[in-house]
C-alpha cells in the first residue's frame, strides 16, 4: 500500500514539474516573441522592462507563497506607478493632478483591500462561493509596510519631484529585496 501511495505522489510530482517546465517555456517564447516585436516596430523601451518584470513575477509565483508574491506585484506596481507620476509631470499640471489622484486612490483602495483580507483569512466571497487570494496565514504586515513606504514615496517625489521618486523606488526595490532574502531563508 506504501509503495503505491509514494508511487502516485511522485506521479502528481513529476506532472507538476513537466507543468511548470511547459509555463517557464512558454514565458521565455513569448519573451522571445515580444522582443522582437518591440525591437521591429521601434516601440519605448520601457516596455521591454515591463514584459520581462510580468515574468519575472508570473514565475515567482510558483517557488514563493502567494504573500510574497502580492507583495513583489504591489511593490513593483507601486514603483511602475511612481515612474509614470515623473512622466506625468512633464505633460500639464491637470494630467499632474489627474495622475496624483489616481494614484492616492488606487494606494487606498490596496491598503483597504489587504484590510479586508486580513480581516477575513485571505477570502474573498459572498455566502458558500469563497475565493481565497491568500492563505490564511499570511503575513500582511509586510504589505502594509510596503503600503506605508509607498505612501511616504509618493509625498516625497511630489514635494520634491522625479530625483525623489527615483530614489524612492530603489528604497522601494531595496525592500523587495531585503523580503525575497526573509523569504528565501523560510523556504530552506
Amino acid at each position: 500500500m506504501r509503495s503505491d501511495d509514494k508511487k502516485r505522489k511522485m506521479e502528481e510530482r513529476r506532472k507538476a514539474d513537466d507543468r511548470f517546465t511547459w509555463r517557464v517555456l512558454g514565458v521565455m517564447v513569448f519573451l522571445v516573441v515580444w522582443t522582437l516585436l518591440l525591437y521591429r516596430f521601434n516601440w519605448p523601451t520601457y516596455i521591454y522592462a515591463l514584459t520581462a518584470g510580468g515574468a519575472v513575477l508570473y514565475l515567482l509565483a510558483y517557488i514563493y507563497p502567494k504573500d510574497f508574491t502580492l507583495l513583489a506585484v504591489y511593490v513593483s506596481g507601486g514603483a511602475f506607478g511612481l515612474w509614470m507620476l515623473t512622466k506625468a509631470a512633464l505633460v500639464t499640471p491637470a494630467t499632474r493632478i489627474a495622475a496624483y489622484v489616481l494614484f492616492v486612490a488606487a494606494l487606498a483602495l490596496s491598503a483597504l483591500l489587504f484590510w479586508f483580507l486580513r480581516g477575513h483569512r485571505g477570502t474573498v466571497g459572498a455566502g458558500r462561493v469563497k475565493l481565497a487570494l491568500m492563505p490564511p496565514k499570511a503575513r500582511y504586515r509586510y504589505l502594509f509596510v510596503a503600503a506605508g513606504m509607498l505612501a511616504v514615496s509618493f509625498a516625497v517625489s511630489a514635494a520634491f519631484g522625479s530625483t525623489a521618486a527615483w530614489c524612492s523606488m530603489i528604497a522601494m526595490f531595496s525592500y523587495l529585496f531585503v523580503m525575497a532574502v526573509y523569504y528565501t531563508v523560510r523556504l530552506i
